[in-house]
């Protein structure tokens, strides 16, 4: 125990408290002579305490108490309980999560018990703590989870065990499938990580359909692609049969040829939907005599089919690059029906004629325009106006848009607003998608969110304002910027809602660089241009309450994002909106999981987790004021197929990674008995220390009181003043 004082100038307090006891002592030179000199020293004594407890508490002492203790370490066992643990490839034919038990309970558990407080941890899609005894996991772990998320395991063990964590022992297979980076999620733990790899690296036995895709729009009556890549090992020289059906009828079927190390095979399938409405297909391949794994032998697609094929008018004040491309895109897609044309000196237009009234415009299901010239349309601009405002028509703008004093009832359609005169000199600029963009059907091009931002920012940059003279509109959501992302970024790609309609502006030209210096895979300007297309012609007539899911088929275990937005009875977006979302599993079921949707932007989201494999029907209610707006429907399938199925290898490369950047090692099945000496086990000093502040205590005061009102009762009793 120590104390000190919190104040600086001691030696004041010293001299008041040598002054008081002077004057204390003069006090009781003189006192009745009934007063005894033990007595009088008795109440000197007493009156000299209390200024010595007055005096002590002015200087603001504190006592500082201080304990050492010694405390094991503890170390974390976590264990992998995805179902790809559950693959028999293990030493005499176990179980990988049986292996790796046996493991950690008859080498590891026992000898770092002997040192250290052991605590385990079951992990997959969430975290689980494990019973233990000296003995190592009691019970047995259901090895079923649909993923593997090392990342939240180790979050996770921040919060379980903030202090006194040791080391890691992690035994899995490596098949890491969910969540960030292993290692940026590591580094705030910043102990090292002991590496169990469980599981054959050899290449499997088995067949698994590694990826089927197809349209997310398809048209009735026209061919739709479904592409389906197939791998093998293992059955060198067989063959197999791969079927699509739909319903448990099967449309199409396809022999291919196996392989004995893990090659890939690619079949396309051409099926023609019957009728409009949703569409789910299963690709399916027997299972082989000997397959390790039969989780991967099935996938479903899903396409929503609309009635026929899209009436497209592309126009353009002159002949260009982009104007080209777009023609060509247009025109290869087999669900468009395209009527272009552009502007040539003299007005003389190019292949087709321009629409000679209203009604020929209205005809169309989407007009694009190419470098627009505003002054001079290329038809009446409140024809365009009508198209998109009461026919619902949607309206795609290449170009960029207007300066100052150019309005008119075609600008105002545009999802920007002008904040000057277009005297911006122009300038290459790479894409990169905002948060919205993200996650818009509208630009995306390949399924993974993270991996498909990185693809818009390697594509090759366009022209467009180095100082924008425009800026998003109050109802316009922006998807993709130029520029370096802050308060200079350049809106390039944004869309909104005009009247019944919709409105896509892409605020640059050389668009059809992404074509020639693009990824020749996948070809972004054809998906980009596909997914404006059906983006604005699909968004159903006048609807007020819009609603869709990020995909419409998702592996098992994965989160289903849902998104929608609401429209005012003026069709503005509505912000102060409240939006209910239900998930049924099937058609006219009770819904197994509602939510609300908090607002986001322009758009209401959230997310549904933990729904098993089935087609799930989702509606939306959208109210303002207690007033409803309607609803949304759409459908999604949680497929059978899990992340956890698309590598059942055991991946050693992570877990090396992560062992080496940590200060750890790896061990595998035949190397583990060097895993036990290897962990720290040394005990730690902890020196508990506290604090008690006497000048912030009651009882100082008390003790004063006590003296003061002894000195003075015996004063009285004495008969002295």
């Amino acid at each position: 125990m120590s104390i000190f004082l919190n104040h600086q100038h001691v030696w004041v307090f010293l001299l008041a408290l040598a002054a008081l006891v002077f004057l204390a002592f003069r006090l009781y030179r003189r006192v009745p002579p009934a007063v005894s000199p033990a007595l009088r020293a008795a109440l000197l004594a007493l009156r000299i305490s209390a200024i010595a407890v007055l005096v002590f508490v002015l200087l603001e002492p504190v006592l500082r108490f201080s304990r050492t203790s010694t405390e094991r370490p503890i170390v974390a066992v976590l264990l992998d309980t995805s179902r790809s643990m559950a693959i028999a490839d293990g030493t005499g034919g176990m179980t990988r999560g049986d292996e790796a038990v046996a493991l950690l309970n008859e080498v590891v558990i026992p000898r770092v018990a002997r040192d250290a407080e052991v605590r385990a941890f079951g992990f997959s899609d969430g975290v689980e703590p494990l019973a233990t005894g000296r003995g190592g996991i009691e019970g047995e772990p259901a090895f079923d989870g649909k993923l593997t998320d090392i990342p939240q395991a180790f979050a996770e063990l921040r919060r379980e065990i903030p202090e006194g964590l040791s080391a890691i022992v992690l035994a899995t297979d490596g098949a890491g499938n969910r969540g960030g980076s292993v290692l940026d999620a590591w580094r705030p733990l910043g102990v090292p990580v002991y590496a169990l790899g469980v599981g054959s690296e050899a290449e499997p036995r088995d067949i698994g359909v590694r990826a089927a895709l197809t349209n997310r729009i398809s048209y009735a009556g026209e061919v739709l692609p479904v592409e389906v890549t197939l791998s093998s090992a293992g059955f060198a020289g067989a063959s197999t049969t791969l079927e699509l059906s739909e319903n448990g009828r099967v449309l199409d079927s396809a022999t291919v040829e196996l392989s004995g190390t893990g090659e890939e095979s690619v079949v396309r399938f051409d099926v023609v939907p019957s009728a409009p409405g949703p569409h789910r297909y299963t690709i399916e391949v027997p299972v082989a005599p000997g397959e390790l794994s039969s989780s991967n032998n099935k996938r479903v697609v899903a396409t929503n089919t609309l009635g026929g094929k899209v009436r497209v008018l592309l126009a353009a004040s002159r002949p260009g690059w982009d104007f080209a491309f777009l023609a060509r895109e247009l025109s290869a897609d087999g669900n468009m029906e395209l009527t272009s044309f552009a502007t040539l000196a003299g007005g003389r237009r190019t292949t087709d004629s321009a629409p000679a009234s209203v009604d020929e415009v209205l005809s169309y299901d989407l007009v694009v325009l190419v470098e627009p010239d505003w002054s001079d349309p290329p038809f009446p601009s409140e024809w365009l106006a009508r198209f998109v405002n009461e026919r619902g028509g949607g309206l795609l703008v290449v170009g960029l848009p207007p300066g100052r004093g150019l309005g008119g009832d075609a600008a105002s359609l545009l999802p920007v607003v002008s904040t000057g005169p277009a005297e911006s000199a122009l300038a290459e600029a790479r894409v990169s998608l905002t948060v919205d963009g993200e996650s818009s059907p509208l630009t995306r091009v390949v399924d993974g969110r993270y991996e498909n931002a990185s693809l818009w920012e390697e594509l090759p940059p366009v022209w467009t304002a180095a100082d924008a003279w425009w800026k998003a509109g109050p109802e316009a959501t922006t998807l993709a910027s130029a520029g370096d992302g802050g308060a200079g970024a350049v809106p390039v790609v944004l869309i909104s809602r005009s009247g019944g309609g919709s409105v896509a502006l892409f605020a640059a030209t050389g668009f059809w660089r992404w074509k020639m210096a693009g990824p020749a895979e996948p070809d972004v300007l054809d998906a980009v241009v596909a997914n404006a297309a059906r983006w604005l012609t699909a968004r159903g007539e006048l609807a007020r309450v819009t609603a869709e899911s990020d995909k419409d088929v998702y592996p098992a275990g994965e989160t289903v994002h849902l998104s929608a937005q609401v429209y005012g009875s003026d069709y503005r977006l509505a912000r102060n909106a409240s939006v209910t979302v239900e998930v049924a599993r099937g058609e006219g079921s009770a819904p197994v999981q509602t939510l609300v949707l908090p607002p986001d932007g322009d758009f209401y989201r959230g997310a549904v987790d933990g729904l098993t494999p089935a087609r799930y029907v989702y509606t939306a209610h959208g109210d303002i004021s207690g007033e409803s707006m309607g609803e949304a429907r759409g459908e999604f399938v949680v497929d059978e197929f899990s992340l956890e199925d698309s590598e059942i290898r055991r991946r050693p490369g992570p877990l090396k990674r992560l062992a080496d950047e940590s200060g750890g090692s790896y061990v595998s099945p035949e190397t583990i008995g060097d895993l036990p000496e290897s962990v720290p086990l040394e005990r730690t000093r902890k020196t508990v220390r506290k604090e008690f502040e006497v000048w912030n205590s009651s009882w100082p005061l008390i003790i004063l009181v006590a003296l003061l009102s002894v000195e003075w009762i015996v004063r009285r009793r004495k008969g002295m003043p």
